[in-house]
């Protein structure tokens, strides 16, 4: 948009530069973002205790077998995770060494080689600035009509700078050379609204059934959330670039398992593929869900009914065709999107 061009070749008043914060002030910022771990660990340790009185590990009958152990071991998972970073962080409070104020920006020389041939496969430069994405997200959300919570800007930097050390690390892992700041509560019927592009979506029957975007339910999508991506439209280059298996043509059942044991570790639900799809389009003019790449998205965290929902970009159309199918579905133009998701 014209605004936002001109705005880029405004040139910013120069600001006055920020005092380094002293060794008192720095432990008392720890501090607070350590109790900020500890209030959802004990939370999720009561959560724990009451879903094993509940029977919610054991499996119901319309899901498939070892559901119930994958919820038990993703949550146990979670609570080791969170468990394992608050310690990290009152070691870093209690250590004498001095102590350095947080960085906004991350800077990776990400490497990837194929462990089969011993071959470097790719090498990249990621440098991911939180400043610098929430003023971008912020104007994708002014030009979409999307409303954000007030505290948008300030839930979003806790977010990073309670995980910084966590984010770094799945960087220079798998490669995520790319963010997707995602608020949390927003009706998808609304979501779906403001996130439409060219000819809007397509519905399959199975997905009406289920009550369309009204009657979709997804996981873990309450609250706001940092996901790291690769950010590409094609899924198979995710693989060539990282290593990372994007499990084409798996079905709909083990795509189910693969987000029930890692939930965190795949963009599971619907409502994160749409601002994916609204982003990238915004930013590329191309599609992350085209069924012409083998680039389709089961999305396991997303339900619709007792069908899980899947989507994926027609060419000929326009559309985004958003479907739903039984468990044993397959095709291999669908596969899974590794990603990590922050809360």
């Amino acid at each position: 948009m014209p605004s936002e061009s001109l705005s880029h070749l405004a040139k910013p008043a120069d600001k006055p530069k920020k005092p380094t914060p002293s060794q008192e002030e720095i432990r008392a910022i720890l501090q607070k973002k350590l109790l900020f771990l500890m209030l959802p660990l004990k939370d999720g340790a009561k959560e724990f205790e009451q879903a094993l009185k509940d029977g919610l590990f054991e499996d119901q009958d319309d899901e498939p077998d070892g559901s119930g152990e994958a919820r038990r071991t993703a949550m146990e998972q979670k609570l080791t995770a969170m468990a394992d970073r608050a310690k990290k962080l009152k070691t870093r409070i209690d250590s004498k060494e001095p102590l350095l104020p947080q960085a906004q920006d991350i800077q990776v020389n990400y490497t990837y080689t194929n462990p089969q041939t011993n071959k470097v496969e790719h090498q990249e430069t990621i440098t991911l600035d939180i400043e610098q994405k929430l003023q971008e997200f912020l104007s994708f959300y002014k030009t979409t009509h999307l409303d954000l919570p007030p505290d948008f800007e300030d839930t979003t930097r806790d977010i990073w700078e309670r995980n910084y050390d966590d984010i770094q690390e799945a960087i220079e892992q798998n490669g995520f050379n790319d963010i997707l700041i995602i608020p949390g509560a927003i009706p998808l019927p609304d979501l779906k609204d403001k996130m439409s592009m060219e000819n809007g979506y397509f519905e399959g029957n199975n997905f009406k059934q289920g009550g369309s975007f009204a009657g979709a339910k997804s996981q873990n999508t309450d609250k706001p959330c940092i996901l790291l991506v690769h950010k590409t439209d094609k899924l198979l280059e995710i693989t060539q670039k990282t290593g990372l298996d994007v499990h084409l043509n798996c079905t709909g059942q083990e795509a189910e398992q693969l987000y029930q044991q890692h939930p965190d570790h795949y963009l599971g639900t619907l409502p994160a593929l749409l601002i994916l799809e609204r982003k990238y389009f915004a930013d590329t003019g191309k599609h992350v869900s085209d069924w012409n790449n083998k680039s389709a998205h089961w999305l396991p965290g997303t339900k619709s009914g007792s069908r899980l929902v899947n989507v994926c970009w027609s060419p000929d159309n326009h559309k985004l065709y958003v479907s739903a199918n039984d468990p044993g579905g397959q095709n291999g133009t669908l596969g899974v999107r590794p990603s990590r998701c922050f809360f």
